[in-house]
């Protein structure tokens, strides 16, 4: 798959015209996915390369106070074994005075050398989100191209979407979010050198945190799986949070997993901890034995679950 970032001074690459599908695709849930699909199965029907337009990886800029569900590279992986071939990411704060016209025109029709925009039922864009999907048909149409709507995606009666995948990971509810994703929310990220408490107490954890913007799961203790670098894959128990029973409410947050029936050294490797089911809430014990007692029964109580591969 080929990525190019699109600048205001890029100039038309030659080429097949492309199936653009529009949208920052936060997540790559099940609702983008069937955009995705689209895609992919109009541009193999017309001879076109299928392509995504998309932002870049600050979703800040995009969206204030929204935290990332996946980060630039994930979202690139899952765009690729979607089956897009070329990635247009685009700077927002660069885009963000053109009018929808402009941009279909300029960015679109010009740079991206879409024939056929597919785009979700709520997508908006142009300078200050004035254009919305049946503008950009009309607008496409003017052009002598074409564009597609997508209808919502639905799990029971709620609409898939990425805010509502962020409302059931801050409630602590990560199999919806699973059911929404398409696949297990999860944390990647390098094992950074712990504490050492757990060692002594035959409990040993691997640190990690999470990425400044994005999004943290609701604060406690999960069943969990974690994905190893050989892609083996081993039940484990997180807790999200501060470990309030040795550093009170102003410890560092992070996520500390202890792998069940592991115990190889991990530091410094990049592993993927998927986040299966909440257990209970982060509690502050009175005596650190207290509180590695109740390790041992989150352990107990995570290899009586059983989790879907």
């Amino acid at each position: 798959m080929r990525l190019i970032r699109l600048t205001p001074d890029a100039t038309p690459e030659q080429g097949m015209g492309t199936v653009t599908a529009l949208g920052f695709f936060d997540g790559v849930h099940l609702g983008h996915r069937r955009l995705l699909e689209a895609a992919v199965t109009e541009a193999a029907a017309r001879g076109l390369v299928p392509a995504v337009f998309t932002f870049s990886d600050d979703v800040r800029s995009v969206k204030p106070g929204a935290s990332r569900l996946t980060d630039f590279e994930s979202k690139l992986r899952l765009l690729e074994e979607a089956g897009i071939e070329l990635v247009y990411a685009a700077d927002f704060s660069a885009l963000s005075s053109y009018p929808p016209e402009t941009f279909v025109r300029e960015v679109l029709v010009s740079l991206c050398r879409t024939e056929l925009a597919v785009c979700g039922f709520n997508f908006r864009f142009g300078r200050g989100a004035s254009g919305d999907a049946e503008q950009l048909r009309r607008l496409m149409r003017e052009l002598g191209r074409k564009a597609r709507i997508i209808d919502p995606a639905y799990l029971g009666d709620r609409v898939i979407s990425s805010s509502a995948i962020r409302l059931a990971l801050e409630s602590g509810e990560p199999e919806l979010a699973a059911a929404m994703l398409g696949r297990p929310f999860s944390l990647t990220a390098p094992v950074l050198r712990g504490r050492g408490f757990g060692h002594t107490e035959g409990v040993p954890t691997i640190n990690q945190v999470f990425c400044t913007s994005g999004i943290v799961p609701k604060s406690g203790v999960y069943a969990s799986r974690v994905i190893l670098e050989d892609g083996r894959a081993v039940q484990g128990v997180s807790n999200v949070g501060v470990c309030p029973t040795f550093f009170g409410e102003s410890g560092d947050l992070r996520c500390e997993t202890h792998l069940i029936d592991y115990e190889k050294d991990l530091y410094g490797k990049t592993l993927s901890v998927q986040f299966c089911k909440y257990l209970r809430s982060e509690k502050k014990f009175k005596t650190v034995d207290e509180l590695y007692e109740q390790i041992r029964c989150d352990v107990k109580a995570a290899r009586e679950i059983k989790i879907n591969p």
